[in-house]
């Protein structure tokens, strides 16, 4: 339930008695207290409902009526002002939608906001307020949640992600080496770039005899470096063969026994390491022997027997080589089977999330509906209890409860339906104290008259005039029903014209002993039911002047 319409709703301007006295706004669904104030009907139940046991109306504290035993709100003397809600439908409106049109009258004006295409609703993406008629553009190409592809990777990203997160963990987004100068190199291939191809990038010499083993040469000069020495370097690279010859023997022995892919990664580093060995070796061989001194001497003697050991080792690297190519095809295959999976997992995360979206909005929608069907049989049920004819026979279930709240003061008092005189007539209702009023509080169960605004008032004669008559039902065979009545005295407020929803009540105190209800020569009340029998004397008192032919200054003229 929601609170007032906003104040713009009203074109034309409105008077302020249509103003909620709590929210401040138009009100919905308009009721008033008995102090005679008036609420939104969601307001003043969430007045009486936040816990404190007595609330008193902001209005009248204002008014400084303080002290007054009426500004207290009570459940039970909350009552719709009909008369009001019927003055606001006449009124002409506006729709308070941006952009929205429409005009008409207010009673049209709740059915139209709900279908105004025009109407904010929150995007399910980002929350943001957006106009039903925007809401799908918005979604698809406003949206800074919206998932978008990168044109880099294609990978999808939030869209307000793409140009901050993803822009700095993209693998394929291109940047520049800081060193050479070189344009778009992806991230995933830059680091590369700096260790085997950057031309700026400083290596140091691996071979611990030579001078530049402990400072550093530019890549583009480190072939000069080799020629000036190649003997010695010849030497190194003898060693290094023969050391990864040996390791490769061991891993290739251990993967024959084990068949693990894990060292399917081991093998293709030493397969790497023994291609750069080779092609350094190749490299030194076309560029000569000259001036190496008695190193290079040394390494012209080893070269007969280093490339042999080279052949052996080239010859079983390349035995295992379709082994390692096909552990790499499989890696591959696995690791495409995973994305495509965790591509198809995001995508159910966000169904689960758009279904889970949809069905919190229809409970919502399901809940709308299941109170205006609750009001409309509260109406309905109404309506087949009302009585034209100013007798009523009030049906009062669970007394026993009715009783046991009254006596802890929960519910001291209970109203009935209201009743008329005719369709025309007086509009009345019963108050029944089940555990006493005033003499009889604790003693004695009783019962009052109300007189209400009805919608004849002005047509009606006043005061109000004719004898209430009360009868107690004996559900027994007896018949032995308990019977008081009163005539209402014209010079209290209680029978004159109502000026708010109903007039104070005014009845029989003592009405009936408590000790009475449980006399088993009776039975006032039978399976925890109890009937009370309110009828009016129509005979005596004052009658409908507008309507009775047979008075009124009118007479003469409708007897021709």
């Amino acid at each position: 339930m929601q609170a007032g319409y906003s104040r713009d709703v009203f074109s034309s301007g409105f008077d302020t008695k249509f103003l909620c006295n709590y929210c401040g706004n138009i009100l919905r669904d308009p009721v008033q207290s008995y102090c005679g104030h008036r609420f939104c009907r969601a307001c003043i139940q969430g007045l009486v409902s936040s816990g404190d046991q007595r609330v008193q109306c902001l209005q009248c504290l204002t008014e400084g009526n303080a002290d007054e035993e009426y500004s207290f709100i009570n459940q039970d003397q909350i009552f719709p002002d009909m008369a009001v809600k019927r003055e606001m439908s006449s009124i002409e409106s506006k729709c308070v939608n941006p952009g929205c049109s429409w005009k008409g009258n207010f009673k049209h004006y709740e059915a139209h906001f709900k279908e105004c295409k025009y109407q904010a609703s929150p995007c399910t993406q980002c929350g943001n307020l957006i106009t039903a008629s925007k809401l799908n553009d918005h979604m698809k190409n406003e949206c800074p949640m919206r998932r978008v592809k990168c044109k880099h990777c294609n990978a999808e990203v939030v869209q307000q992600d793409l140009d901050t997160t993803h822009q700095n963990e993209c693998p394929k987004y291109p940047l520049k080496c800081d060193s050479c100068g070189k344009k778009k190199i992806t991230r995933e291939k830059m680091q590369q770039h700096i260790d085997k191809e950057c031309a700026n990038q400083k290596i140091q010499c691996p071979v611990p005899n030579c001078e530049k083993h402990i400072t550093k040469v530019d890549r583009n000069k480190f072939q000069n470096h080799v020629e000036q020495k190649p003997g010695l370097h010849i030497v190194h690279n003898l060693e290094q063969v023969t050391a990864i010859s040996e390791k490769v023997a061991q891993i290739v022995a251990h993967l024959e026994n084990t068949q693990s892919a894990n060292n399917a990664g081991v093998i293709t580093e030493l397969r790497s390491k023994v291609q750069e060995q080779e092609q350094a070796i190749r490299t030194i061989m076309t560029t000569g022997g000259g001036g190496g001194g008695s190193g290079s001497v040394a390494g012209g003697a080893d070269v007969g027997n280093m490339m042999q050991k080279f052949q052996a080792l080239e010859i079983k690297t390349g035995t295992y080589e379709g082994i390692v190519t096909t552990l790499h095809r499989e890696i591959e295959r696995c690791i495409t089977a995973i994305e495509n999976m965790e591509r198809q997992r995001q995508q159910e995360r966000e169904q689960v999330n758009n279904d889970a979206e949809k069905i919190k909005q229809l409970e919502a929608k399901l809940h709308m509906k299941e109170v205006i069907i609750a009001e409309h049989a509260l109406k309905i049920s109404n309506l087949e209890t009302t009585v034209y004819d100013g007798n009523l026979m009030w049906r009062i279930p669970e007394w026993t409860k009715k009783r046991r709240e009254a006596v802890s003061g929960q519910c001291t008092s209970i109203y009935s339906t209201a009743f008329y005189t005719s369709r025309s007539g007086y509009k009345m209702c019963v108050r029944l104290y089940p555990n006493g009023d005033g003499m009889g509080k604790g003693t004695h169960v009783s019962i009052f008259f109300v007189i209400m605004r009805g919608n004849y008032d002005a047509l009606l004669g006043w005061p109000f005039g004719h004898r209430v008559i009360f009868r107690m039902i004996d559900q027994g065979q007896n018949g032995n029903h308990l019977i008081d009545s009163f005539r209402p005295d014209p010079s209290s407020t209680s029978f004159k014209r109502p000026t708010s929803e109903m007039n104070i009540a005014s009845g029989c105190p003592l009405f009936m002993p408590l000790s009475k209800l449980d006399d088993p020569s009776v039975s006032y009340v039978k399976d925890d039911v109890m009937y009370v029998n309110v009828c009016l004397d129509i005979s005596e008192g004052r009658r409908n002047p507008a309507l009775d032919p047979g008075t009124g200054p009118d007479r003469s003229l409708k007897s021709k």
